[in-house]
């Protein structure tokens, strides 16, 4: 076993009523007067308030940014920063998706570093100093950000997204409360949940994979593909939405130690010139990056291994005989399979054509795509004619 490292010192608080303790946890940090993060529709929909209405119970001062786009960007984290300063918060509650979460720990950051423009800290551990408090409150079981190193941030001017990985970005607690994803819809529910599943498989096949990232994937997967297709159909069921936060959060520490790889090379390339979900874009993406890594005999062996925890009953009609090839092939039919399940019960896209690209913007998609930090963790090297068959085959 070669030597390795993993790293996850966030505080996890998990289960129902979970959100009543978020006091005790601000209180503990010494946090009087946080900056609680979030977007227009979670503000819309009610579900921020169940947040604040935990801090005025407990008579907790508090300002609100609630104007976090679907795709983050600099600007916004910069106007972050300053309205922290300018208003004497002492710490973050970021309660929202993915993108809450980055745009916050972006803000932090920047913060952190006597209010530098966060866009100077791209790149991997450019960042020393300690953040401020922050709590992450995920309100989706998808980015798994809230126990990851890593932050995405838009460039609006650029048309890129930017990557910045830093065992200091990592929130100081995590709360995961099912009344927060219960209203969470259908088709939002899938893709999330599928984003958290390719975090997990991308983590099992990296090359930077290690036994306790092995472990905490696998889990992800089996609490995954157990619950997800319970939360979609019931959307209040308290036990599916907890388990699917866990996998969501189990998966996210998987890859915040082992990396990713090219789904979410080419998914950041997507999101940033395309502007596509990032969700959405795991989704469509996973089962043809499977596929094209199978053809090549690229992490062989390894997919066919999490066959039994993603689909057991599929593993066990292959039966103790089967062969790597055939387990592997299984594996791979099933998360085609699985994205037609959603597809055909929710309305969830499988094409990029359904969602406005056109085969005029896939060269400069693979392009990017090549240069992100995340096709450094597959065992080979993607070339441009490797991002445009994937993209094609998704198109």
């Amino acid at each position: 076993m070669q030597g390795f490292e993993f790293f996850c010192p966030t505080k996890i608080v998990c289960g129902a009523h979970a959100l009543d303790k978020l006091p005790g946890e601000l209180e503990s940090r010494g946090v009087t007067h946080p900056l609680v993060m979030t977007d227009a529709g979670l503000v819309k929909l009610g579900v921020a308030a169940k947040l604040t209405d935990v801090l005025d119970a407990a008579g907790v001062a508090y300002e609100v940014f609630d104007q976090v786009p679907p795709d983050s960007s600099m600007d916004v984290v910069n106007e972050v920063a300053r309205l922290y300063t300018e208003r004497g918060c002492d710490g973050f509650v970021a309660i929202g998706g993915g993108s809450v979460i980055d745009t916050t720990k972006g803000a932090a950051a920047s913060l952190a570093c006597e209010g530098v423009d966060f866009a100077t800290l791209q790149g991997s551990e450019i960042l020393k100093a300690d953040l401020p408090p922050l709590i992450a409150v995920p309100t989706t079981a998808g980015t798994g950000s809230e126990v990851t190193l890593v932050a995405v941030v838009a460039d609006t001017h650029k048309h890129a997204k930017l990557s910045f990985t830093s065992y200091k970005l990592v929130p100081h607690a995590a709360i995961l409360d099912p009344a927060l994803t219960s209203s969470l819809p259908p088709k939002l529910t899938a893709t999330t949940g599928m984003d958290a599943l390719t975090h997990a498989v991308e983590a099992y096949t990296s090359i930077q994979k290690n036994p306790v990232s092995d472990a905490f994937a696998v889990k992800a997967i089996e609490l995954i593909a157990e619950n997800l297709p319970v939360a979609c159909r019931e959307g209040a069921n308290v036990d599916a939405r907890t388990s699917l936060a866990l996998g969501s959060l189990l998966a996210g520490a998987a890859f915040s130690n082992a990396m990713v790889g090219i789904v979410h090379a080419l998914g950041h390339s997507l999101g940033g010139l395309c502007h596509i979900p990032h969700g959405q874009a795991m989704m469509m993406l996973l089962p043809h990056c499977v596929r094209y890594n199978l053809d090549r005999g690229i992490h062989a062996g390894l997919y066919g291994e999490l066959l039994e925890h993603l689909a057991p009953a599929r593993a066990a009609a292959l039966g103790p005989d089967a062969s790597t090839a055939e387990r592997d092939k299984a594996f791979c039919e099933h998360l085609f399979e699985l994205n037609d399940l959603y597809h055909d019960q929710y309305g969830v896209p499988l094409a990029l054509s359904e969602l406005g690209v056109t085969r005029e913007d896939l060269p400069a998609v693979a392009k990017q795509a090549r240069y992100d930090g995340a096709a450094l963790y597959n065992e080979t090297e993607i070339t441009l004619e490797d991002a445009l068959e994937i993209l094609e085959a998704t198109y």
